[in-house]
């Protein structure tokens, strides 16, 4: 029998029970999935949809709402011993992400900041087993100096998008304590870390390193380790050239004139997509964008890389001679699936 052919009885034949019954049926599998059945097997639920009447684009809008779900829920771990963690920055929306993390996972969690009605006194790291950085990226270099001066045997992290404006810091504090760096591959909006991507930055103690990489794990995150020193060059190429490419974007499409529901009108569905991505870039963080452009201390080579490929594409688009254009395309297939 195919399930999505042959839908229960009690389904309703009026779109408005249909839609509802939809919902229900979503809320279900959310419960399902945070008691740990959480997986989806894409595949199998493309085989249910053939032979109906459903079209391929809104079968995979519907699995891919799905996988998202899937991917937000499960189960979370608790940890097999409390500890006291202080969230410097607490009250910034990264700090605020993270102490509740931690909250939720039976920690005891401490926010210093600035904020009104936060404790602004920085020396009660030291009364802590882990403190962890969720500053600004200019202002990290100076907390950390400051905790290397009050603190004991605490594991210290940051959770910075850029490691070279304090590498310096982190590598000197890691050759002497337990001092890592972590760069969460998500913004604060993540739900939980299942199916997300975590960065944890061996600074030259791996005690630390492991410490804290077991504090986030057990919640279905995919955490990666590298050294401190290549964490920049990857983030260059992940969220500066990226940033870059969807700023450009947007930038001609605002000087074009011609507004965005006209374009929107006859919009393909590639189109469509990039205006997605584009639209939640416009609407990030200037300052932090800035930051990532600008403090990275690999950003002038992939700029380089940049410019140079832009320069490549517009002379194979404007060549009279195919092969140029369809060289690049075919090197650019071969990278996307090779291996």
């Amino acid at each position: 029998m195919n399930p999505a052919a042959d839908p229960p009885a009690n389904f309703g034949k009026n779109v408005k029970d249909i839609d509802r019954m939809i919902l229900h049926l979503v809320a279900e599998r959310t419960k399902a999935a945070a008691s740990g059945d959480a997986g989806i097997d894409a595949e199998e639920l493309r085989k249910a949809v053939e032979g109906t009447s459903l079209d391929r684009d809104t079968a995979e809008a519907v699995i891919d709402i799905l996988k998202k779900t899937a991917a937000e829920m499960g189960p979370q771990c608790k940890p097999s011993e409390s500890k006291r963690i202080c969230v410097v920055g607490g009250r910034g929306k990264m700090g605020i992400w993270l102490g509740g993390l931690f909250a939720s996972a039976g920690h005891s969690v401490t926010a210093v900041d600035k904020a009104p009605g936060c404790d602004h006194d920085i020396s009660i790291a030291a009364e802590c087993d882990i403190v962890a950085v969720a500053t600004p990226i200019s202002a990290i270099s100076g907390i950390l100096r400051e905790l290397d001066g009050i603190c004991g045997d605490q594991a210290i992290f940051d959770i910075s998008s850029l490691k070279s404006p304090f590498i310096d810091v982190l590598t000197d504090m890691g050759s002497r304590r337990r001092v890592c760096s972590v760069h969460p591959m998500f913004g604060p909006g993540a739900k939980s870390m299942r199916g997300r991507n975590l960065i944890v930055c061996d600074c030259g103690n791996a005690e630390a390193t492991g410490s804290v990489s077991e504090l986030f794990g057990g919640r279905g995150a995919n955490i990666v380790g590298m050294p401190v020193e290549d964490h920049d060059r990857y983030m260059s190429y992940v969220l500066g050239l990226s940033h870059a490419v969807n700023i450009a974007f947007f930038t001609v499409l605002e000087r074009s004139g011609i507004p965005l529901e006209e374009f929107m009108s006859v919009a393909s569905t590639t189109f469509k997509k990039n205006v997605d991505t584009n639209e939640s870039v416009a609407l990030e963080d200037p300052a932090l964008y800035y930051e990532i452009q600008h403090l990275n201390s690999d950003s002038a080579k992939v700029w380089e890389e940049f410019s140079e490929a832009v320069k490549d594409v517009r002379a194979a688009s404007l060549s009279d001679r195919s092969e140029e254009f369809t060289n690049l395309m075919a090197r650019g297939r071969a990278f996307f699936t090779r291996g």
